[in-house]
């Protein structure tokens, strides 16, 4: 039988694939730093005063075009296998190998001009990360500034040219005015068009925006919880600030005749941190109850669309523009330096009323609110937490139940950033209660502590699962709870109407462990609970010891 053959103007179709493995170069990283860790294959060695570190060429030449040219030119180093770097610093010389097995490096006011000089000597591109990173470890972004200059100041015709652009990786608008003003008056840069722009703006921008700036790198502010309560009867305030760094509490004055504005707090408002200014938004006018169950069980509510601006720094509350819908017991969080409001009711009789699907941003800088993607469904007792753009909202169904007791049945996330709701199936360790439920991130991942079993769970978006992180001590129900960084504060509450406690619990989730901290000045449940961080040079509660 003859051999059919192809005709030739059939072209066969080859199919490929090309396999990209996002997690290669971090995988390579660990390897590489592991053989550091265990002192394998070391092919070359760094010499400091009386101290010697071997290390990887491969490692250096990747990230010093100064060790790249001396390994690829037919330089004495090279073939000795060593160099002897002169006038640096050992406990330096070990920072920079640090960050170049790992990427990351640990700078303080103390090693920051040391490192600033290597960096310019290895010819590595790290001062450009450490302006720009929020891990940048200084007392205040004035001595960033200034030991930017420094650097500057040792050879300005070789890096004067570097100036504008280094300079706009800080963050001028978070200096003091005065230290603007330095910078303005500074023979370095008044002759320098593009940095004497740069200053103008941060001048406009505090002058505009004071107190509104989200961007503080984290070492040069100081974080507390602003606690705050109206008593049933309106007119009885609590109001207490803790530090986190000095475990101490303070309590405010907050009366008129101490020069600082009352808070204003009407029944199912909600307190929201923004930078260092807090927003007040909604809640009933009138006289209604404040304690959840009665207030929920009000036959009329009557919203109010109101704003408030509350600043510490100043001492003073000022009204903000208007919701675009009035609402009660809803909740607000940031997201995107932007304050959203989900859920909650609007105006009207309790049967008449339905839970708002309408969901809306206030941004500070431009005063104006926004309207959004509503939410799937209807929603209540809210709540809700932010982990980079993505928004997670929690609440029930059903609005009251024979026994008050709601499920926590609904589960939301909102992509900030594309606008989009969208409904997660979840199956929950257990049934949980939707008022005794509080949701909070921590290091960028949603937590929920149940406050009816003491028990804390985490959420991996990817498998939808949600995981069991132990169990604190007994706390209080209508308990107030946040979470910042890599801790969680759980605060108060009560365990019946006569027995209202003023404990407060961390979890480090570092370590998996929790301990008690200081007590509140006195106990409270149902209150607004937030943190707030204030740069040092602003700090209006700066004499807690």
């Amino acid at each position: 039988m003859a051999e059919m053959k192809e005709p030739s103007s059939v072209i066969r179709e080859h199919h490929t694939l090309l396999q990209v493995s996002n997690s290669h170069g971090l995988q390579l990283l660990g390897v590489l730093r592991s053989f550091r860790e265990q002192g394998l294959l070391f092919d070359f060695t760094i010499k400091v005063q009386e101290r010697s570190f071997p290390c990887h060429r491969c490692v250096l030449a990747a990230c010093s075009d100064f060790f790249r040219a001396m390994f690829e030119a037919a330089m004495r180093e090279r073939d000795d296998g060593s160099v002897t770097l002169c006038n640096q610093f050992p406990v330096v010389v070990e920072s920079f190998l640090d960050f170049a097995y790992s990427g990351e490096i640990l700078i303080t006011e103390e090693n920051v001009d040391s490192l600033f000089q290597l960096a310019s000597f290895l010819q590595v591109n790290v001062l450009e990360e450490c302006l720009r990173s929020d891990a940048l470890c200084v007392p205040s972004e004035e001595a960033a500034v200034m030991s930017l200059l420094r650097w500057i100041c040792q050879d300005i015709p070789g890096r004067q040219k570097l100036l504008p652009k280094l300079l706009s990786l800080t963050r001028l608008h978070h200096l003091p005015p005065h230290a603007l003003q330095t910078l303005h008056e500074s023979d370095l840069l008044s002759d320098n068009n593009s940095c004497m722009a740069l200053i103008s703006v941060a001048e406009s921008r505090q002058s505009q925006h004071s107190g509104l700036f989200t961007d503080a790198r984290p070492a040069t502010t100081q974080s507390y919880i602003y606690i705050h309560k109206t008593e049933e009867n309106g007119v009885v305030h609590h109001s207490f600030c803790y530090c986190l760094e000095t475990d101490q509490w303070k309590e405010l004055e907050m009366g008129q005749g101490q020069g600082m504005s009352t808070v204003p707090d009407p029944p199912g408002s909600h307190l929201t941190g923004y930078a260092e200014k807090m927003f007040v938004t909604g809640g009933c006018r009138g006289n209604c109850c404040r304690a959840v169950r009665i207030h929920v069980a009000e036959p009329f509510h009557d919203a109010t669309d109101e704003v408030w601006c509350f600043s510490p720094v100043t001492r003073t509350c000022t009204p903000a523009p208007a919701m675009l819908k009035p609402r009660t017991m809803h909740t607000a969080v940031v997201c995107l330096e932007r304050v959203y409001v989900i859920g909650g009711r609007t105006e009207g009789s309790r049967g008449a009323s339905p839970s708002l699907l309408e969901v809306e941003y206030y941004d500070p800088l431009v005063k104006s609110w926004f309207s959004v993607s509503p939410l799937p469904t209807a929603i209540f007792y809210p709540e809700a937490s932010v982990c980079g753009s993505i928004i997670y909202t929690l609440g029930s169904e059903m609005e009251i139940t024979d026994s008050f007791n709601p499920s926590l049945d609904c589960f939301f996330s909102y992509d900030a950033q594309q606008d989009q709701w969208c409904r997660l199936v979840v199956e929950f360790c257990q049934f949980f209660h939707a008022t005794l439920v509080k949701a909070m991130s921590v290091n960028e991942t949603l937590h929920l502590c149940d406050l009816s079993t003491y028990k804390v769970y985490s959420f991996c978006p990817q498998t939808c699962v949600w995981k069991g992180e132990g169990s604190f001590e007994c706390a209080g129900f209508n308990a107030g709870a946040v979470g910042i960084r890599d801790k969680i504060y759980i605060l108060g509450g009560d365990y019946s109407p006569d027995e209202i406690t003023d404990e407060v619990q961390v979890y480090h989730s570092d370590r998996s462990q929790w301990e008690e901290v200081a007590p509140m000045p006195r106990g409270l449940t149902e209150f607004h609970c937030q943190v707030i961080s204030f740069n040092k040079h602003t700090n209006p509660w700066s004499d807690i010891e």
